[in-house]
């Protein structure tokens, strides 16, 4: 008896703690996810706009720019402009946890090309919307 009173305590406080985790919004680290963004899911690439020569401007990094790639012939749908996602202005910490792991998008549909379809791990999402919530 005294086993399952403190198994049902313990489990009542794993609940709390995860529904004040919840509650807070999904913690991650900023420096991992400005590493993922800039260098593995290369979200700087298309989201930053860039100078004459082509070189980013790095002091408008994630602030939304014209898709620099041109459309190939044999799709018709390809997104003209990344748009701003520096301090996630268009969507919600759970939006773009959605997006970023299952590719899905806040309409509930995949994002139109170039955008990849990503599926990271829920930490990496996390440490990605972590760092992007810094920026302003």
């Amino acid at each position: 008896m005294r086993f399952a009173a403190a198994l049902l305590c313990a489990s009542l406080v794993t609940i709390s703690v995860a529904q004040q985790k919840s509650a807070k919004g999904f913690e991650g680290k900023p420096e991992r996810g400005r590493y993922l963004a800039e260098n593995v899911a290369m979200c700087i690439q298309c989201h930053t706009p860039r100078e004459a020569n082509g070189a980013l401007i790095r002091s408008r990094a994630f602030s939304g720019a014209p898709v620099f790639v041109a459309k190939p012939r044999q799709l018709s749908s390809w997104a003209e402009f990344a748009p701003r996602i520096a301090g996630l202005p268009q969507y919600s910490e759970a939006q773009m946890h959605t997006l970023l792991t299952t590719g899905i998008g806040r309409e509930g549909k995949p994002l139109r090309a170039p955008m990849p379809t990503f599926k990271m791990t829920r930490e990496d999402a996390e440490d990605v919307i972590a760092f992007l919530k810094t920026l302003k």
